[in-house]
């Protein structure tokens, strides 16, 4: 059987763009098309060493990952170890359903392939078939990652923080609470809910004063803390319909930086804090409730 080099180089190539591709959506990782490219083409490139007889040892296991690190390293440059080894992990389970879905399909197409020293090679490049397969694919890794995220997040209901503002942070301990969907009313950004206890030093003494003077959110707290202008932080407005209320009204800032302490220590600006003036927890496990989105946003690299 005859292979032809550029044709192996332009399969691979697309195949390892797909990949690439599929790792940084599910992972939630950017990148841009230049590094995915680039990272492709190292892939693809390690594929021609089947033409080369003195380069054969390059076919052996340790020389694969040495490959599939740099081609994670090229393509997304993850600056912790953690985030390194979720790509990684992601990409070789990609490639592992990639694979058993297309070599079903091209059992079942009857269609002529070749494997060898590593090197499994498809002839005529079927484009119909290659889609076929990266659509099923697709919906299988769907499948196995949304399985995946719900025993994820089962297991990490309690999630640390911590939150910062004029040079201070205090380290609080969240509930991931997916009926929070509160947003702020004018620029739609997510909205954590908090206890006053707990993010107290944090605020300026004139506004502990008045939470701690009222323990109910009502009206004389808001009307008092709009007022007051003297503690140059922004407050806002935020409405909710649960904690007990109806039509009830916090009173929320924005926050200097959020930091989420998961494996992968994410960190967040764009947040709002909502001050509730109560306990949420009878038991104390948890002083906050963190909204869902912020598990969802894309991390920057």
């Amino acid at each position: 059987m005859y292979i032809y080099a550029e044709y192996l180089l332009l399969e691979n190539m697309v195949i390892n763009y797909i990949l690439l591709y599929l790792t940084g959506k599910f992972t939630k990782t950017e990148a841009n098309n230049v590094r995915l490219l680039l990272a492709s083409f190292i892939g693809a490139a390690y594929a021609l060493v089947i033409f080369f007889p003195l380069l054969m040892f390059m076919t052996k296991f340790i020389i694969k990952l040495a490959v599939s690190i740099l081609i994670i390293i090229v393509a997304f440059n993850p600056m912790k170890i953690k985030k390194f080894i979720r790509l990684i992990s992601t990409f070789y389970v990609m490639a592992f359903i990639f694979a058993g879905a297309s070599l079903a399909l091209f059992y079942l197409a009857d269609i002529e392939a070749y494997a060898g020293n590593g090197i499994f090679y498809i002839k005529d490049f079927p484009v119909k078939i290659l889609v076929l397969a990266v659509s099923i694919s697709y919906v299988l890794i769907k499948i196995v990652w949304g399985y995946i995220q719900s025993i994820l997040t089962k297991s990490k209901i309690y999630i640390p923080i911590i939150v910062s503002l004029n040079n201070k942070a205090v380290e609080i301990m969240g509930l991931l609470d997916t009926g929070n969907l509160l947003r702020d009313p004018l620029t739609q950004t997510p909205v954590i809910i908090i206890q006053f206890s707990a993010i107290k030093e944090l605020l300026p003494s004139e506004v502990q004063s008045i939470f701690e003077k009222y323990k109910e959110n009502d009206l004389q707290v808001i009307s008092e803390i709009m007022m007051d202008n003297a503690t140059g932080l922004k407050f806002r407005l935020i409405p909710f319909k649960s904690l007990g209320k109806e039509n009830g009204m916090l009173i929320g800032f924005k926050p200097d930086n959020v930091v989420v302490k998961d494996d992968e220590d994410k960190s967040f600006c764009d947040i709002i804090v909502g001050i509730y003036n109560n306990n949420l927890s009878n038991d104390e496990k948890y002083v906050a409730l963190l909204h869902p989105e912020m598990f969802t946003q894309k991390e920057v690299i």
